[in-house]
């Protein structure tokens, strides 16, 4: 029987009959996938199905086992995940802009697969989204952030609930700039003030939208809507302080920061992960020190 599946669902004993790309891409058909190459090569083609045979084949290998997948097997096989991720999170993040329903089974999904990778695919997660590419760097963003938001949130042992919590929020605290200008947002040079406080309103904007669907959780909502607020007070957009800024958005706070420090946009260039967590550290005005020095122990550089 053919069926057609993901290519980040393929395992090594299905017999697969094609591989949905060019020839050139990936040329080999009709086959018993039992080789570590083969197996990578489809998780790094363009593919995005693969049609295998379950008459021929199986879904695992049962004689002689097989030994646990290389690290590079790993980061092919978190790729081909995250990259189903960044296109699920784009799909929803955009029906939300233009007012159409939210599929929230499907944003449950991604928040699955991130809270509950282990520590190892969590990390090669995050490595992975490093790499962004220009238009699609907001939703990378937002992937980042999640990812980084569930693994600080598993380490200060917040509970299966609230992690997950964490993780939406990171994917959906910037839904709002979908509705700016990208000539604002991928500008190289500096902001104008009428610019500055376009870009200042996306949180704002996102609370509004994000409002609009009952199944969003309140904690959520808290966290679009605050997570620029500063220890200080001299964030926005309400100028919140001290202990009047809850745990999950002073997490989001530094997760945020954090991922744009250490990845390198157009015209700017990026922070280590040390130098990151100190440039933070020593903002303390700004940013919760126990949660940066935390984070920053979870972080490879």
């Amino acid at each position: 029987m053919l069926t057609r599946i993901p290519k980040a669902e393929i395992k090594r004993g299905m017999f697969v009959e094609a591989v949905e790309c060019s020839a050139a891409a990936f040329g080999k058909r009709r086959f018993l996938l039992d080789s570590r190459n083969d197996y990578v090569a489809i998780l790094e083609s363009p593919a995005e199905f693969v049609v295998i045979n379950t008459t021929i084949g199986s879904e695992v290998i049962h004689h002689g086992g097989k030994p646990p997948l290389t690290r590079a097997e790993k980061r092919a096989e978190a790729a081909a995940r995250l990259t189903r991720s960044v296109r699920a999170l784009k799909a929803e993040l955009i029906n939300i802009v233009v007012g159409g329903n939210l599929d929230m089974e499907k944003l449950t999904q991604v928040v699955e697969d991130i809270a509950q990778a282990d520590d190892e695919t969590s990390s090669l997660y995050f490595d992975i989204t490093r790499f962004r590419k220009k238009d699609e760097a907001l939703f990378q963003h937002s992937l980042a952030v999640g990812i980084l938001m569930g693994k600080l949130g598993t380490a200060l042992e917040l509970g299966t609930e609230t992690v997950a919590q964490l993780v939406l929020s990171g994917l959906l605290h910037d839904v709002g700039k979908l509705t700016l200008s990208k000539n604002i947002l991928q500008k190289q040079g500096p902001l104008t003030a009428v610019e500055r406080k376009l870009l200042r309103s996306h949180s704002q904007r996102g609370h509004h939208l994000l409002k609009r669907h009952a199944v969003i959780p309140d904690e959520v909502l808290d966290v679009c809507l605050h997570h620029h607020e500063a220890l200080d007070g001299s964030g926005y957009p309400s100028g919140k302080s001290g202990p009047d800024i809850g745990q999950l958005v002073r997490i989001a706070t530094v997760c945020d920061a954090f991922d744009k420090l250490t990845t390198a946009r157009p015209g700017k260039g990026d922070r280590a992960v040390a130098d990151a967590v100190s440039w933070m550290f020593e903002r303390d005005h700004q940013y919760d020190r126990k949660l940066v020095l935390r984070l920053g122990a979870l972080i490879d550089d």
